[in-house]
């Protein structure tokens, strides 16, 4: 299971580095933009060469129709990207393709236990040795 929900989060990262182009988030995306707008952060959008590499990658386009990307900025060089699914429905659909039927059954369960899971929105980069991704998980 470890295994899997690896390859899960790996995947999930190459499209947030594909991704840190697009904005936006429901439910749960109110309360983290809230969360790194109080530590100074600010949305921003994407530069085209990020949006030609996301939009070119296969896992980005399996995606765009049910998550949007938001990337929040402190500074050049503080970021966070976070791909925020439009529905809990749509987040395991989309993850069910990655992992087996049994593991499929629990995988919106087992991922909330990450740190880089918060409702429908996953965190899927922060620049290390910042406080981009401890801001992250004080959402849950």
């Amino acid at each position: 299971m470890k295994r899997k929900l690896l390859a899960i989060f790996t995947s999930l990262t190459l499209v947030a580095v594909l991704l840190t182009a697009l904005c936006a988030c429901g439910s749960t995306w109110g309360s983290i933009k809230g969360a790194y707008e109080n530590e100074g952060y600010e949305e921003v959008e994407p530069s085209d060469e990020m949006k030609e590499f996301y939009e070119n990658n296969e896992d980005f386009k399996a995606a765009a129709d049910t998550a949007t990307l938001h990337i929040m900025r402190k500074q050049t060089l503080t970021i966070a990207v976070i791909l925020e699914f439009k529905s809990n429905d749509e987040m395991e659909e989309a993850l069910k393709k990655h992992v087996t039927k049994e593991d499929a059954e629990n995988i919106y369960d087992e991922l909330q236990k990450l740190d880089t899971v918060s409702g429908n929105c996953f965190l899927l980069f922060a620049t290390p040795l910042t406080n981009a991704a401890e801001i992250f998980k004080g959402t849950k």
